[in-house]
């Protein structure tokens, strides 16, 4: 009798299990800006995340940025740019208004991006339009965190197409320091100014270098080879807990 309220109690627990995991999926994407000054090459984030569609919560947002003053005459994905590493996520928040959320993931562990002589977050990318993409402890060069980060929106379905109000609102910001002659070789650093990728409609500015928000594309990512054999394995302790409750009871 105990046998089988056991195995009654662990079908219970497995049958709840994936119903509780199935809210929460990893994702790819792939975010890119338009850099007019820079063609052939982008500036461009390739990341992952996961998202709870229960909670609208995005979690684990890490990738690479691309520097498109780097490098030579090819484009992405046969370039050669220096490609900067976010991978700590430190914002994120839900908008109601335009069906979605919104991450950021930054190279540093700090937000500390924009100069806040002016005032305002010292990161967000409205912050940098009004203070003209200056970087965080201006004027003091030695100072400067060389801080970088990409913000995404995941819209209510992640996998469905951006609205152009939704495109508008992406942005990124380079403030890493320059390597080499006029910049090229590395960085995202103009004298005092940071190079950023934002849109007239979403910030009041396009970014420093003219960027703009050209394309976000989100797919579902391909589950590892683990997660397959533990799904299967978890079947077979379901059919084994099952045939057992049968021979108990």
């Amino acid at each position: 009798m105990k046998k089988s309220i056991l195995a009654t109690v662990i079908l219970s627990l497995l049958a709840v299990a994936p119903v509780a995991q199935a809210a929460s999926s990893s994702y790819n994407i792939q975010t890119t800006w338009y850099e007019p000054d820079t063609q052939p090459r982008d500036s461009i984030f390739i990341g992952s995340f996961d998202y709870d569609s229960a909670t609208h919560a995005v979690t684990n947002l890490k990738g690479i940025l691309s520097e498109s003053m780097s490098g030579d005459t090819l484009a992405y994905p046969n370039d050669n740019m220096a490609w900067l590493t976010l991978n700590n996520q430190l914002v994120s928040w839900y908008d109601a208004t335009l069906g979605g959320t919104f991450a950021a993931t930054f190279k540093n562990t700090t937000t500390n991006t924009f100069s806040t002589m002016l005032g305002g977050d010292g990161w967000s990318p409205q912050a940098g339009v009004d203070i003209g993409g200056v970087y965080y402890n201006y004027p003091v060069k030695a100072l400067n965190p060389g801080n970088a980060y990409a913000l995404i929106f995941v819209p209510d379905s992640p996998l469905t197409a951006l609205t152009q109000a939704q495109l508008d609102k992406v942005a990124y910001a380079d403030c890493a320091p320059l390597i080499g002659a006029g910049g090229y070789g590395g960085g995202g650093m103009m004298g005092a100014v940071c190079m950023t990728g934002t849109s007239a409609a979403g910030y009041g500015a396009i970014g420093t270098m003219s960027g703009v928000p050209l394309s976000q594309t989100i797919t579902a990512a391909v589950p590892e080879p683990e997660s397959y054999a533990m799904f299967l394995a978890g079947l077979g302790l379901m059919g084994f807990i099952a045939t057992r409750r049968k021979t108990l009871s």
